[in-house]
């Protein structure tokens, strides 16, 4: 059985709040709190329904995927109805949007991570289903007191009052996963305290089998089998979901973040409490701010929208193509704002950032390429200084140094707008399927990059999708691509930035923010290259082409001697072409048949043959049927 699910939704957002109600606190005196441990257990958590749970969820997944082959993959090939499925879609998928933030709060679990992720996709989520699924992140039902106050117990081996100076109990937030308490240290320090929800490990357990249930039945549909291994996918995301249930390695994920940021101006990290952390308790350093979306707010302190995306985006980039260690899970819960009185160069506790030295003091080309990443770009200076803050690192990814080296090789491929570039990055992290035309595929970048390079998202929001659809007809019926396991949450983390950073500010231009780190990477390969090394291999891999030439060459003109050479020809593109005309002339002699059909049942009505006129129309109809019934040819 698969296991798993992370800490957070929400929950690990409120590690940094700017929350101003009012909680009755937890004090250490006894007389003012009695004994938390005298709680009763049997109350603490609503009981757990497994097979209920699974069929609820398994149901609805599975009235999803009927929902889109019937709507928008067998009524969108039919021509005459194709036009309403495009007009009615907004509203469909509103209403299935309802229906599953209804779920997701009923069940919690990971319903609410998939509404989380749909959420922050701005960039191809419509606003209205994306204000539907917002809700996902502050209406979570907290799970009972009693519960908290036990898991506490059992993991830290005493009650809150005698571990804090102060606790909430009132949970600030919750999520599907865990909640939120505020608390203070003995030695003052303010604190956010995350405790896992009630049965979450049989819940994701749950989840996960129905969501498997479900995928079995659709994994070998052809499109989906030739692009993807739906269950290895699976598998990597249960394992991912496993190692975040526990809270211990979060904390160690956000002291690796905190060393990555170390003197970075504007970015922060909050300090994890290790001494009181288990796998089901995080204590993490309180910190506030405004929820990186909350963009009236952000606009009314003076906060410049262009700055902010800019700077969210060059802190992705840094992570991907750099650390090669990431946040993978960057919806709007998870990063916040915090306004400073003057330049955010000191932006920790104690005149540090993150734990370390000030940015000067930094050591290396690539931290300090690193730091004029964060300090430039025509947005810088706009508005008022801000630090831009992260939390909940219990969803982490993390990159091999072969497959940053390649990723690296796109960057500057998109920065350059070489279309060259860019498919041999796909090729090389295995996103292209074996045997593919490498050709259309470079024309079909090439004529993407010609729509999109070097225009703002909300320019490229504008374009005239169906132009370059019949600009690449081919190579999108082909769809020669698929999806690597181990890329899977490189690819989620990259697509919510992209997102998010859209949602903020529409006019940012993701290739000009691209440039300067483009040449950062070049200019460090330049620098920091093994030039023997490189040599060493390149005449390596000459020498092993020369040593097979010969027999190879003697095989060729064996085989040709023998008159068993063959060539491969590609026509698909000339049959797809042929089945078209033949469509339209199919479609045209049943047109002609209907028509012929129908004037002879009015002629028959008129002489008083019903029966007979009856039986033409039926049979025109027949022939309309015929002329028009989708057959799979494009």
């Amino acid at each position: 059985m698969l296991r798993p699910y992370r800490p957070n939704d929400k929950c690990g957002s409120i590690l940094a709040t700017d929350v101003s109600m009012t909680h009755e606190p937890i004090e250490r005196a006894a007389a003012q709190i009695p004994d938390q441990t005298a709680l009763p257990r049997a109350s603490a958590a609503p009981r757990f329904h497994p097979r209920q749970r699974f069929l609820r969820v398994s149901a609805f997944f599975l009235g999803v995927v009927l929902h889109i082959y019937f709507w928008d993959i067998f009524l969108a090939r039919f021509s005459l109805l194709r036009w309403y499925v495009r007009r009615t879609a907004s509203r469909r998928w509103v209403r299935m949007a309802r229906q599953f933030r209804g779920l997701a709060l009923e069940l919690g679990g990971m319903q609410i991570k998939l509404g989380q992720f749909l959420s922050s996709r701005a960039d191809v989520v419509p606003e209205a289903v994306r204000r539907e699924l917002a809700g996902l992140q502050d209406e979570v039902p907290p799970a009972p007191a009693g519960h908290v106050l036990e898991v506490i117990i059992e993991e830290l081996g005493a009650p809150p009052s005698k571990l804090f100076q102060r606790f909430e109990q009132e949970a600030v937030a919750a999520a599907s996963l865990g909640q939120v308490h505020f608390a203070t240290l003995p030695d003052g320090r303010e604190v956010a305290v995350k405790v896992q929800r009630p049965y979450i490990d049989q819940i994701i357990e749950v989840d996960l089998s129905a969501v498997a249930w479900v995928l079995r039945l659709i994994k070998n549909y052809p499109p989906l089998r030739r692009r993807a291994d739906i269950e290895a996918l699976l598998a990597e995301f249960a394992k991912v979901l496993m190692q975040e249930l526990n809270y211990v390695a979060e904390g160690q994920n956000a002291a690796t973040f905190r060393k990555n940021f170390a003197g970075i101006p504007g970015i922060y990290i909050p300090e994890p409490i290790l001494e009181l952390t288990t796998r089901r308790v995080l204590v993490m350093e309180r910190i506030g701010g405004v929820k990186i979306n909350d963009l009236r707010t952000l606009d009314a302190l003076g906060v410049s929208r262009a700055e902010l995306a800019s700077r969210l985006n060059n802190c992705y980039l840094k992570q991907f193509f750099i650390d090669g260690f990431f946040h993978a899970d960057p919806h709007p819960g998870n990063l916040f704002v915090r306004v400073e009185p003057e330049l955010p160069a000191v932006a920790g506790r104690n005149g540090s950032t993150n734990g370390a030295a000030p940015p000067g003091a930094s050591s290396g080309n690539s931290a300090a390429g690193a730091n004029q990443l964060f300090g430039g770009g025509e947005a810088a200076g706009q508005g008022r200084p801000f630090t831009l803050i992260f939390v909940d690192f219990g969803m982490v990814g993390e990159l091999p140094p072969q497959t940053m080296e390649v990723v690296r090789g796109g960057v500057v491929g998109l920065a350059t707008s070489d279309a060259e570039r860019i498919v041999e990055t796909l090729e090389k992290l295995n996103m292209i399927l074996p045997g593919a035309d490498r050709r259309p595929i470079v024309q079909a970048v090439q004529i993407m990059l010609r729509h999109s390079f070097n225009r703002s998202m909300r320019e490229m929001s504008n374009l005239d999708v169906e132009a370059i659809f019949e600009e690449t007809r081919d190579i999108v019926y082909d769809l020669p691509f698929q999806i690597p396991q181990d890329l899977l949450y490189f690819g989620r983390a990259l697509s919510m930035v992209a997102g998010l950073a859209t949602e903020i500010c529409p006019d940012i231009n993701l290739f000009h923010e691209l440039r300067p780190f483009a040449n950062h990477l070049m200019s460090q390969e330049r620098s920091n290259g093994n030039w023997p090394e490189q040599v060493r291999k390149e005449l390596q891999e000459l020498g092993q082409i020369l040593i097979a030439l010969p027999r190879q060459m003697d095989s060729y003109y064996k085989a040709a001697n023998r008159g068993e050479l063959s060539t491969r020809s590609d026509f698909s593109r000339l049959e797809r072409g042929i089945r078209r005309v033949e469509r339209s002339t199919d479609r045209l002699a049943g047109g002609l048949m209907a028509t012929g059909l129908f004037l002879g049942g009015v002629q028959l009505r008129t002489r008083g043959f019903q029966r007979e006129s009856d039986r033409a129309w039926i049979a025109a109809a027949a022939a309309i049927l015929w002329a028009l019934w989708p057959r799979g040819e494009r």
